[in-house]
């Protein structure tokens, strides 16, 4: 696994590549970047076939450990989780938790975590999550940690919290280096220690001369919708101070729901990795995304709702500069009578266009650094959002 990031004077905001990862040596990947979230392995309401539709390149995809943990033993029949849902070709970064649901806190001890799968709550320890890695050989996957950490967490639950990660970690990488199975793997931290930046401190100082691939800067939240929902101005300063700590030369990841201003910030700040849960909690609202296109022409919100009366006689499509499959074919009025009639294949175009829309976002933040035009995309992306205020 090679990272090779440019760093830039007049800010912290960067361009990178992810490349020579061992099981698939072809895939280059471009930072910042938008990974693909994914539910029981699949990116929700779309097959295999749809996604290459959607974009040929072989983007990272996030497999989380409650969405997956009860096919642990049908992948130890397969060389890893990918081969098993049948996306071999497409890198696999494992985590810890769903972005897209609550977490439910408590319920962690001194040695174990809760995982909160489909069948209940599962504890489990460092090795018995080890186990699990080198059933699923993903080509990243971050150390066990408690993340139960909020704006709320007491001193004492944020103390807790970092002193159990330090040990979760210190034991998953002695069996990763010892592991013929994953250790050419990439092991990412977890960044702990929620709005203190004293036990950041302390987190990011038990990670220093570690082998690890990249950082996760978690703690923040407790997942699910309520992510899009925390302005960039709360997380700014915790977030700025915990990256002047970590090494320039590793991944910095962050994941969760963020609203595209919170997104565009933190790439400002030096985040590199983010995952595209957001479009799914988007399109599950069976809304669609717009903001990329022409708000100063036409005045619309970044975001529209297919549900609301309007769209029954409305023959246009979601945008009309979109070369999405969705946005070709269908009309906004034909996406109503999905709504209306409860077709599975509402949620389906929804899906394609949130994930391109998202994905086209992307590209178009890595366009402005390399061409300078950041500072302009940022601003337009405040101003939209600012006369809609729908993203803080």
């Amino acid at each position: 696994m090679k990272f090779m990031p440019e760093l830039f004077t007049q800010s912290s905001a960067r361009l990178g590549t992810l490349s020579e990862l061992e099981r698939t040596p072809d895939v280059v990947l471009e930072t910042p970047l938008l990974m693909l979230y994914t539910k029981r392995g699949s990116v929700p309401h779309i097959t295999k076939e749809v996604l290459e539709m959607i974009t040929p390149e072989k983007l990272l995809l996030t497999m989380s450990l409650p969405t997956t943990f009860d096919m642990t033993d049908p992948v130890r029949q397969f060389k890893s989780i990918a081969d098993f849902v049948g996306l071999k070709e497409y890198p696999v970064f494992l985590t810890m938790e769903d972005p897209a649901q609550p977490t439910v806190s408590g319920y962690n001890d001194e040695d174990t975590i809760a995982v909160w799968t489909r069948h209940g709550k599962q504890i489990i320890n460092a090795d018995g999550y080890m186990d699990i890695v080198e059933a699923f050989r993903p080509d990243f996957y971050l150390a066990l940690y408690d993340s139960d950490t909020h704006s709320g967490s007491s001193s004492k639950r944020i103390t807790k919290s970092v002193d159990r990660s330090i040990k979760m970690l210190d034991k998953c990488l002695t069996r990763h280096k010892a592991s013929e199975v994953v250790r050419n793997k990439g092991i990412f931290g977890a960044v702990g220690g929620g709005y203190n930046t004293t036990a950041r401190e302390m987190s990011i100082k038990n990670l220093e001369g570690k082998d690890l691939a990249g950082y996760v800067i978690d703690g923040l939240h407790n997942n699910g919708p309520e992510t899009e929902k925390i302005p960039f101005q709360f997380v700014e300063d915790i977030v700025k101070h915990t990256i002047s700590l970590l090494p320039q030369d590793k991944m910095r990841v962050t994941m969760g729901a963020w609203n595209p201003v919170t997104v565009i910030n933190l790439i400002k700040l030096g985040v590199d990795l983010f995952d595209s849960s957001y479009p799914y909690l988007v399109t599950e609202r069976s809304c669609a995304l717009t903001f990329l296109y022409h708000h100063s022409e036409t005045g619309e919100s970044p975001m529209i709702s297919i549900s609301e009366k309007r769209y029954a006689d409305d023959f246009t499509p979601i945008c009309k500069d979109c070369k999405c499959l969705t946005c070709l074919n269908h009309t906004r009025a034909y996406l109503h009578h999905l709504y209306q009639t409860k077709e599975l294949l509402g949620a389906v175009l929804l899906m394609i266009h949130n994930i391109h829309h998202y994905l086209e976002y992307f590209k178009e933040i890595r366009n402005s650094l390399r061409n300078g035009t950041f500072r302009e995309l940022e601003t337009k992306i405040y101003v939209i959002f600012a006369k809609n205020d729908t993203a803080n």
